[in-house]
């Protein structure tokens, strides 16, 4: 990873840079066994800036489902003996210039406010993936019964892990739920402390064969399972706020191959960007049934001492928010036990996640779903 934050004045570009050679150095591979890069935003410069020349470079797009999905797609490649080492790289600079946001005038090249739109639903005033968390985030507290104090209960676990975490947004500044309840409305019912914050920062990663792995200089971690799914069709039956995409597929998916359940998991690092994405996946991944989460977190099991110690670095509401390689890179570090705070003794499996790239509809996320262990 670069250094992560907020205003470092660093470009784009020079982030992914920083990154990619962090990546190489910690696999003590040279720029010129690299044979595919994976981008995240179509991104021509940056083979040459980085001094890289691969057989092949493409950019991926699913939103935050984009890394995991990085995974499954580089996997693909060395099955098929279409690449040996792939480089997936990231790194964005949000908190630089503000973004432009354009009305749709229907003139050309500003149809719509790109991704805050949000597809379809932006025609109804639909804007912004606050409103589109608000949502699910309202139907689970009419559905269960839950409360905003039940959201302030993740806020304050996930704000815990980063105030020790050096660099993260919310370091050195836990919260209460006090804090949380007097913190102001966003979209209701979604406070400012149910919210990631944007940030800058560059990450990159590293995949191949397992026997390649094996040679690298760094500890490899091991993809044992993973999965993907997509709420699209919760448009046609109209169930489009009910889940985050986890269920049926993706979990099912990943943790058959890696052959465990949820039982076996040490660890979870799961795409939040809004503190009901922590409560639903928790339920989704069968860590505990419907409407119980709220219980799983008051009751400590998400937290250092918890059972399933979840978003260890401050995932990205509390951490920083680098789209789904936030909760990769922290399920790479706790894996290889390197963890810098909060690292969870013994932790053989962890669940990754990420949720993203709607299909036109509010709600219709993309998901993947990753197991990561140690090599077998």
């Amino acid at each position: 990873m670069s250094p992560q934050g907020r205003r470092l004045g660093i470009s784009p570009r020079e982030l992914r840079r920083q990154a990619i050679d962090a990546a190489l150095a910690d696999a003590g591979i040279g720029r010129e066994l690299v044979d595919t890069c994976i981008c995240f935003g179509v991104q021509p410069e940056d083979l040459r800036y980085a001094g890289l020349s691969p057989r092949a470079s493409f950019a991926l797009n699913s939103g935050g489902a984009s890394p995991a999905l990085s995974v499954v797609v580089a996997a693909g490649l060395i099955a098929t003996g279409q690449a040996d080492r792939v480089l997936s790289v990231y790194g964005e600079a949000f908190t630089g210039a503000a973004p432009r946001l354009e009305p749709n005038h229907g003139v050309a090249g500003r149809s719509d406010i790109g991704g805050y739109s949000y597809g379809y639903p932006y025609l109804y005033g639909l804007v912004g993936p606050g409103a589109v968390y608000a949502m699910a985030a309202r139907r689970y507290m009419e559905v269960h019964g839950a409360t905003s104090e039940d959201l302030a209960a993740v806020a304050v676990v996930e704000r815990a892990y980063g105030s020790v975490r050096p660099g993260a947004v919310g370091y050195g500044r836990p919260i209460t739920v006090a804090d949380h309840q007097a913190s102001r409305m966003i979209v209701d019912p979604l406070r400012l402390l149910d919210c990631s914050r944007p940030t800058d920062g560059g990450v990159a990663i590293v995949i191949t064969s397992a026997e390649r792995a094996a040679d690298c200089a760094g500890s490899p971690v091991a993809v044992l399972g993973a999965g993907c799914g997509h709420n699209i069709a919760n448009w046609w039956d109209g169930t489009m706020d009910e889940r985050l995409g986890a269920a049926p597929d993706a979990a099912r998916r990943a943790y058959a191959e890696a052959g465990v359940g949820p039982e076996d998991i040490s660890v979870a690092q799961l795409y939040a960007p809004f503190t009901i994405a922590t409560l639903m996946q928790l339920e989704e991944y069968g860590f505990c049934g419907e409407g119980e989460a709220p219980a799983f977190v008051r009751d400590g099991h998400t937290g250092p001492a918890g059972k399933l110690p979840t978003n260890t670095g401050g995932g990205q509401h509390s951490g920083f928010y680098a789209t789904g390689f936030t909760p990769l890179s922290e399920g790479v570090l706790q894996v290889r036990g390197q963890a810098p705070t909060n690292q969870v003794p013994d932790a053989e499996l962890c669940l990754v996640s990420g949720s993203g790239g709607n299909g036109g509809v509010h709600g219709s996320w993309a998901h993947v779903s990753l197991v990561l262990g140690r090599p077998r």
